[in-house]
């Protein structure tokens, strides 16, 4: 005889652990299927280990989704204060930082996964590792989940907690997709979010493995579509670093789900200074007589020494006379909004999100609960809910997984 349960969620990781610590703490009986050999593998790597599971600014406007009303039903029921009450009564102390990113104050992300794995044994719920939800169908008075290995397992209600498509080796492969699709659900086709950029550029050869601040904005038709500013950094392929990663998505969607040929990024390369400014500067290091390949230097890393030639050449180009005034100003025009053409993104196992997932208009405000199969809820990336980076994604996690958990 199968075992039965009241809830069974699919998928052990943020959004999953925190669902069935809603279901058992209401007394319904749950247990957790994760295919894994261990929940919570990427939750371990979050915030670069630390786990930046919470943003002082969490709003439903920092979220894109396919029912935005969707996303704010969920934060008025479970937001900041809720999230951050629940950790703290698990144990779990919080430090903010300058800009609003909640950490654990002990700066790992195993502090996080240690506190939830504490609750789930206190109340009792058993994670079965390894199972490799297959098969999802309607039995007598549920579903019936079905592993690749032949196990079954019966519920009253079942959670979908898969996540998306990113870091497929730390869990998320996609596949409650499927199991959603089962029951009529459709897709936004899923595509790589928090991704880095590629960008078939001279610049980005030679200045390989540079890092440096910058503002930067995302160009999709010529039309700016998102702006950010942090560090970039240039590789053999493009451009990678937290300002690449916070620009992607909307550069993503239009790439690998719309076929936009026309994506590029604008980069400010010396946004510490004025335009006007920085073309004085410039006009008097060349009235100066400073090496061409050196006009940047105190200005921008050594490295440009191997770019400013061209810099120069494509400034004095373009200015009226040729004069070296003219040079400066074409100069600093063009050192504070260098245009990359962006041919495409990294693949998923570069990717920190999925953009896309279940259509949220398909799911019932409020509840989580599927709008096409009743007793069937979802939680965390499955759904096409997406956050920017800064620990937004990790409080839908927990804010999607604790009202799944209640399955309403």
């Amino acid at each position: 005889m199968p075992e039965r349960f009241d809830i069974a969620i699919i998928g052990g990781g943020a959004a999953g652990l925190v669902a069935a610590v809603s279901g058992a703490r209401r007394g319904a009986s749950v247990t957790v299927l994760e295919r894994l050999p261990r929940a919570g593998k990427k939750l371990l790597a979050t915030g670069g280990g630390r786990s930046n599971l919470l943003n002082e600014n969490l709003a439903a406007p920092a979220f894109t989704s396919s029912d935005p009303g969707l996303v704010a039903s969920i934060l008025d029921r479970f937001g900041k204060m809720e999230i951050r009450a629940f950790f703290e009564t698990l144990g779990l102390r919080l430090q903010t930082e300058e800009d609003g990113r909640v950490y654990p104050a002990t700066n790992q992300a195993s502090s996080v996964l240690k506190v939830l794995a504490l609750e789930a044994g206190r109340l009792g719920i058993p994670i079965e590792s390894g199972f490799e939800a297959s098969g999802l169908t309607a039995a007598s008075g549920g579903f019936s989940v079905a592993s690749s290995a032949g196990r079954t397992v019966e519920a009253r209600t079942v959670v979908l907690a898969g996540g998306g498509r990113s870091y497929p080796a730390l869990g998320s492969n996609g596949s409650c997709y499927g199991l959603a699709g089962r029951f009529g659900h459709s897709l936004v086709s899923p595509v790589p979010s928090a991704v880095p950029l590629l960008a078939k550029d001279g610049m980005c050869h030679f200045l390989q493995g540079q890092k440096l601040r910058v503002r930067i904005a995302s160009l999709v038709d010529g039309r700016v579509s998102r702006k950010a500013e942090g560090e970039l950094l240039f590789t053999q392929y493009g451009l990678s670093g937290p300002a690449a990663l916070d620009v992607s998505e909307t550069l993503s969607i239009a790439i690998n789900r719309e076929g936009t040929k026309d994506t590029a990024v604008i980069v400010d390369l010396v946004p510490f200074m004025s335009e006007e400014n920085l073309a004085a500067e410039l006009s008097r290091r060349m009235e100066a007589g400073w090496p061409v390949k050196d006009l940047g230097a105190g200005l921008l890393p050594e490295k440009f020494a191997l770019v400013m030639p061209q810099f120069v050449r494509d400034a004095g180009a373009s200015s009226a006379k040729g004069s070296r005034a003219g040079a400066a100003r074409g100069l600093a025009a063009a050192l504070k909004a260098r245009r990359f053409a962006v041919q495409g993104t990294r693949g998923w196992n570069e990717a920190e999100f999925t953009s896309g997932g279940v259509d949220a208009r398909e799911v019932k405000p409020r509840t989580l609960e599927s709008k096409l199969r009743r007793g069937l809820y979802f939680a965390g990336e499955v759904l096409d809910v997406q956050g920017g980076r800064g620990g937004y994604n990790l409080a839908w996690a927990w804010a999607s997984g604790f009202v799944a958990g209640l399955t309403e």
